[in-house]
């Protein structure tokens, strides 16, 4: 196996060798043209396993389209990891998976994804990948990674949940030895993603995530990252988690309440709220004497003005006005400062 993988690199020089002289001469033959070289190779733990990432070549290193990419092969040396080295890496090639493209499609640009699980603990692993095309030819190696490997950590447990106006606020159990946390989220009938929500590793055992919307629920799970020489080892998710934001806050009280009687009724007027998410108003009255306020009435009006035309001459009425948010919970603030007229038509 160690001459097979020497041999795919000294093909792979030669190409090079050919295509990058920089004399005139004819026409590069056919059978000569490959995949440019994939410079993008990533490696990520993901739950235990190891992600490997990369985006299809879009020319050939002639700079012609390259409309006949039929795959990848995963290449692999490994090595024992001694003193944060590895010990052997060099020494074997191995073409460890094989990947075939549906040559029909436009593969050109894609993200491409796959995951590793055959991993040893206090090993280190290097990956390169090759792109072939129709003929069977190859390009030249990617850029290298090396993955430093080691037992996962522990999943996080304890986790709990509080929701808020579009937050949610996670807590859960430390951890020990490890490096941080990704927190992953998805929203109910769909699959976590690949990437975390987080942009680096949370230090601390709580997060705040202020990128949700109210009424909807969501999925988490916390995995633990422990850190082996340059390489971060993901562990198994937490037990997922749901939960549903929701807007508790009501507005303000309403402001500036006036009452004028008039011929047709008893007209209220205010000062209209700033809540961007304002749905209206409810009116309340009470005769003077009376314990209670009745509310008037049985849907939110949107106006800053309302006329009460079922009262009586002579009596004497109090009136308060609330404020109601469009949430679900259809928030209702305080009442409003009241105010007392009798009304004399």
């Amino acid at each position: 196996m160690r001459k097979k993988g020497l041999g795919i690199i000294y093909t792979i020089f030669i190409i090079l060798l050919v295509l990058g002289c920089g004399k005139k001469g004819p026409p590069i033959p056919w059978d000569m043209v490959v995949p440019k070289r994939i410079l993008n190779l990533e490696a990520k733990t993901r739950e235990g396993r190891l992600l490997l990432e990369w985006t299809s070549p879009k020319e050939n290193t002639d700079k012609s389209p390259l409309t006949d990419l039929a795959g990848f092969r995963i290449l692999r040396s490994e090595g024992v990891l001694s003193n944060g080295e590895c010990r052997g890496c060099s020494e074997k090639i191995n073409i460890i998976k094989e990947i075939e493209l549906n040559v029909k499609e436009d593969n050109r640009g894609k993200r491409i994804s796959i995951f590793i699980n055959d991993h040893e603990p206090k090993k280190v692993y290097i990956y390169q990948v090759v792109s072939v095309n129709k003929r069977g030819y190859l390009s030249s190696p990617s850029n290298p990674v090396t993955v430093y490997w080691d037992e996962p950590p522990e999943a996080p447990k304890s986790v709990r949940v509080e929701a808020g106006d579009k937050r949610v606020d996670l807590f859960w159990g430390e951890v020990k030895e490890v490096a941080g946390y990704n927190i992953y989220r998805r929203i109910e009938g769909e699959e976590f993603s690949n990437r975390p929500i987080n942009d680096s590793l949370i230090s601390t055992s709580e997060y705040t995530d202020l990128k949700v919307e109210n009424e909807k629920k969501y999925i988490y799970t916390i995995r633990a990252v422990k850190r082996v020489v340059k390489t971060d080892i993901e562990g198994k998710g937490s037990q997922e988690i749901s939960v549903i934001p929701t807007d508790m806050i009501p507005p303000s009280s309403p402001k500036g309440l006036v009452a004028i009687p008039l011929k047709s009724g008893i007209e209220l007027n205010w000062r209209r709220n700033e809540e961007p998410d304002l749905l209206g108003y409810y009116i309340y009255r009470r005769k003077v004497g009376e314990s209670e306020f009745r509310r008037l009435n049985p849907f939110p009006i949107e106006k800053e003005r309302y006329l009460d035309t079922e009262v009586e001459i002579e009596q004497d009425y109090e009136y308060a006005i609330t404020a109601v948010d469009n949430s679900a919970r259809r928030n209702e603030s305080l009442r409003s400062e009241e105010i007392r007229v009798k009304y004399r038509y």
